[in-house]
């Protein structure tokens, strides 16, 4: 049985994978209207989009569970910088949004203030930081994304 079909305009559907005269795709881009609605810090890195109208998930799959960072130390400064990155992005096609801009500026400074928060009470975020003259002890235990909230045995030792 022949399963090559003519459309009748000289085009041939044999099941191909790329016809010689059909279109590959018609792409759709969504971009997101100035002043939407954003998704907290927290929950834009566990998503991975500040705006909910690109929250298109993969396969009809949403990211529901928790993650194992959230509420930590780290995670929030995962959290912060994700959405810095993401407002950096936004402002590229919407450099006009006054209301970005503002957060912004507040977030990247709110990431500035707790990455000095953190890397005086945790240690260095980066081998390149040094918390001390001489080194830094990066490989004592425990381990900056170990922290738990309200652990008081986790403390930073420095050995």
């Amino acid at each position: 049985m022949d399963m090559m079909k003519d459309r009748g305009d000289g085009c041939r559907t044999d099941g191909a994978p790329l016809p010689a005269c059909g279109r590959l795709a018609a792409a759709y881009v969504p971009m997101q209207p100035q002043g939407c609605r954003r998704y907290s810090p927290e929950d834009a890195l566990a998503k991975g989009t500040l705006f909910p109208g690109l929250d298109l998930p993969w396969m009809n799959v949403a990211n529901t569970a928790p993650a194992a960072w959230s509420g930590t130390p780290l995670g929030e400064l995962m959290s912060l910088n994700f959405v810095v990155q993401e407002l950096g992005l936004y402002l590229d096609t919407h450099p006009e949004d006054r209301e970005a801009l503002r957060y912004f500026t507040e977030y990247a400074s709110l990431l500035k203030q707790g990455k000095e928060t953190f890397i005086s009470r945790y240690g260095p975020l980066r081998q390149t930081q040094v918390t001390r003259e001489g080194g830094y002890n990066w490989i004592g235990d425990p381990w900056p994304w170990e922290y738990a909230p309200g652990c008081d045995a986790c403390e930073r030792r420095d050995d």
